[in-house]
């Protein structure tokens, strides 16, 4: 009785290590987007084009590289020029960087070279507070304020003339096949991190850093803690499956303006400590799956014309970041159910 006792003890630790092992790789996978990527089950979408300005994206330049746009909305114009429009082969990591940073896997290089002024222009133009950061593949999503992102460039073909373009639609899947419709960036503002270096006297030194000035990532595709903005692609954990959208891209050495701007979301949603979501209300019910889907279907389903395809949720700053992964899960299955092409983006302050 006790060998039996002991042999069945021993069979189900066997299986508990044997399920936890599934449990890990299934998370790396995720993280790695590895995994059967959830956008396959989203309906198809007409392919994003771009459109011809009505006004030039002009602004006062109050830096070289860094203006503020003339008119209203409030908007920060970032000038730079494409340096990649097809690939790379191996992944793009970067949407916009600074001069120096990662032009191997960077859509555009952008004039400015301070981190520090591309910064502080950005909150004085758009009263934005610090989000959380992206940590880099681990799969969880930024937190912060979500940002509209324009490209626009002077068309060929018709001199004086601007065209421009969601920078969301510059960059191609491959896991789906397909371009990325309109969607926001999440400004979380970069991070300021304490540094082990060599002082001039050849002993270690403890300094501050601002750590947009090194890595150089202003706009992200992949997740990574020291971009500016933080991608809203939901398999950021890995840049090998996105690349430049060639059918519309300008070809490289164009000379681009990003005019940024404060985003305006269809739909925003609470998520509470527990997981559940709701309106924002606070006497709002708790949604269930038909609720949610219905939802979803209203504003991002057949028929429905948003102007950015992403719902906001609102999460308080003390919610573990594992509820905003399994959050983004539920919406993206709900959202196959409801026939809605609508990603999460998620704001603090829930």
């Amino acid at each position: 009785m006790a060998d039996g006792t002991l042999r069945a003890s021993l069979a189900a630790m066997s299986s508990r290590i044997a399920l936890l092992a599934v449990l890990l790789t299934t998370h790396a996978l995720l993280s790695a987007g590895d995994a059967p990527d959830p956008l396959l089950a989203l309906p198809a979408l007409p392919k994003p084009k771009p459109v011809m300005l009505t006004v030039a994206p002009d602004g006062r330049e109050v830096a070289p590289g860094i203006a503020i746009g003339a008119g209203k909305p409030a908007a920060l114009v970032l000038t730079g020029s494409v340096i990649i429009d097809q690939g790379p082969v191996d992944g793009l990591e970067v949407l916009a960087c600074l001069p120096t940073g990662k032009t191997h896997e960077s859509l555009i290089r952008l004039t400015a070279a301070s981190g520090q002024l591309v910064k502080a222009t950005a909150i004085a133009t758009l009263g934005l507070d610090d989000g959380v950061p992206a940590p880099e593949a681990t799969g969880q999503p930024g937190r912060g304020t979500p940002l509209r992102v324009m490209v626009a460039w002077q068309s060929p073909d018709q001199p004086g003339q601007w065209l421009a373009v969601d920078a969301s639609s510059l960059i191609r899947d491959r896991n789906i096949d397909k371009p990325y419709p309109a969607l926001p960036f999440i400004y979380t503002g970069s991070r300021i991190l304490e540094v082990d270096e060599t002082g001039l006297d050849s002993k270690p030194v403890k300094r501050k850093r601002f750590m947009l000035d090194s890595t150089k990532s202003v706009i992200d595709v992949v997740d990574e803690p020291d971009a500016l903005m933080a991608s809203p692609f939901p398999g950021a954990g890995t840049d090998k499956h996105f690349e430049a959208y060639g059918a519309i891209c300008p070809p490289a050495g164009t000379a681009v303006k990003l005019v940024i701007t404060r985003a305006e979301l269809p739909l925003t949603l609470a998520l509470l400590p527990d997981g559940q979501l709701r309106l924002p209300q606070a006497d709002s019910a708790v949604l269930d799956d038909a609720a949610l889907q219905s939802l979803l279907a209203k504003h991002f389903g057949d028929g429905a014309t948003p102007g950015l395809r992403a719902v906001g949720v609102t999460v308080a700053t003390t919610t573990p970041r594992e509820q905003d992964v399994a959050a983004r899960a539920r919406i993206l299955t709900a959202a196959a159910a409801a026939k809605a092409w609508v990603v999460p983006v998620f704001i603090p302050g829930g």
